[in-house]
């Protein structure tokens, strides 16, 4: 049975869609939980649903102030004086651009959430005054960089940046036992998925009968039990690997 008691997690986009049900799951399995994200409210909101809510603690922060994010781990830790065990990229923009439209500025944007935000982190929580050895760490990557999606450039070079390189993240972490994954989603019933147009949305479920195929949006906690596998000892010699959750999509 996976189990993450006495484990200290750090979980970002922690408000709402995936990252809330990460941190809700985890707080179910025993862990305490650290909640980064911009809005209050929805952060308190999380804390609410989580078991043992008084144990876990949240910090109101905008990924995009990237040089502040070494000031951010810091106080993750010293507020109680624990190291981290794991931590899940689950914060994220979406984004539909065009080619004719596109830019350096949008670029820009999508990169720093989905991307260098992501890699700041890392490199501050991989210290040793930071986590502990054998930590593991997840990054919640998406279908988009498997399949061809119209106006999703920024997105999909953004997203499989940051998953092609969890090889050689861990390869850099390896002394001190501390592994990278991926989990490469399909479409999640979040907030997001309805806020924009890329989902080729069919109902919940639909059959191919040309392909054969049973295609269906994916609930956050059947991609949250991937991710806590990941996440805990059961996986511990799984190694910068990519892992898709598609929901029949291929």
């Amino acid at each position: 049975m996976i189990t993450f008691k006495n484990k200290k997690i750090l979980v970002t986009g922690a408000s709402s869609g995936i990252g809330r049900e990460v941190a809700i799951h985890l707080s179910e399995l025993g862990a305490k939980v650290v909640l980064v994200a911009r809005d209050e409210n929805r952060l308190k909101e999380t804390i609410s649903l989580m078991k043992q809510p008084e144990i876990h603690k949240y910090f109101c922060y905008n990924l995009e102030d990237i040089d502040n994010i070494s000031t951010l781990i810091s106080s993750c830790v010293e507020y109680d004086n624990i190291k981290f065990d794991g931590f899940v990229h689950c914060a994220g923009v979406p984004a539909i651009y065009p080619l004719k439209v596109l830019d350096y500025k949008k670029f820009e944007k999508v990169f720093i959430i989905n991307t260098y935000s992501y890699l700041e982190i890392v490199k501050h929580i991989s210290k040793k005054q930071n986590s502990n050895d054998e930590a593991s760490i997840v990054f919640i990557s998406s279908l988009t960089t498997k399949i061809l999606a119209k106006g999703e450039i920024a997105y999909m070079i953004s997203k499989v940046s940051a998953e092609n390189v969890a090889k050689v993240l861990s390869a850099e972490l390896i002394k001190r036992k501390i592994r990278v994954n991926n989990v490469v989603s399909g479409a999640i019933e979040t907030t997001m998925l309805k806020s924009t147009e890329s989902t080729r949305l069919l109902n919940t479920e639909s059959y191919s009968e040309e392909n054969d195929t049973l295609y269906r949006i994916l609930s956050p906690r059947e991609v949250s039990n991937l991710i806590l596998f990941l996440l805990s000892d059961s996986a511990k010699y799984i190694i910068g690997e990519n892992y898709l959750i598609g929901g029949g999509d291929f």
